[in-house]
């Protein structure tokens, strides 16, 4: 029984108070530091103090083993498996991770580092030409395709949100 004017009684109330608060502050920071983990990092961890723009990346590309800073325009809605930066001028570059991993759908406007290389991505004049036909473009303007597109795009293996 435990009576309040009793010294050993208040002393095992305070051990036990202290062991309460003591569990509540472990259990939040992991709760915290899982969450931290799976909400912006992904994949490898990145290095971000010798990043470059997503414009450096396209003069530079082919580029290995590089990491870019970008904004992000666009998520895949339906696995979170690929993303599209803003190159500064209306342009748009692909990066995807081969479902490595996944990211949150609701980034888009958000600041990326990614890990990863470019590449020149070859997109075909049969593929321009079903794309514009998928659109319902006029037969005349398909037609005026005459050339592929090639664009620079990045192959992530890890990437952190900001």
């Amino acid at each position: 029984m435990i009576f309040l004017n009793d010294p050993v009684s208040l002393h095992l109330i305070k051990i036990i108070s202290m062991k309460k608060v003591f569990l509540a502050i472990l259990v939040s920071g992991m709760i915290y530091s899982c969450e931290f983990k799976k909400q912006y990092q992904f994949g490898v961890t990145v290095d971000s103090t010798n990043a470059i723009s997503v414009s450096e990346l396209i003069s530079n590309s082919p580029s290995e083993n590089v990491v870019v800073k970008g904004n992000i325009t666009s998520v895949c809605q339906g696995e979170g498996c690929w993303l599209n930066l803003d190159a500064g001028n209306g342009e748009q570059v692909f990066v995807d991770w081969d479902k490595k991993f996944s990211v949150p759908r609701d980034i888009e406007g958000k600041t990326v580092f990614i890990h990863g290389f470019s590449y020149l991505d070859t997109t075909t004049v049969a593929e321009l030409k079903q794309m514009q036909r998928d659109k319902g473009r006029p037969n005349e303007e398909i037609m005026l395709i005459d050339s592929p597109l090639i664009k620079v795009a990045i192959k992530a293996d890890g990437l952190e949100i900001k």
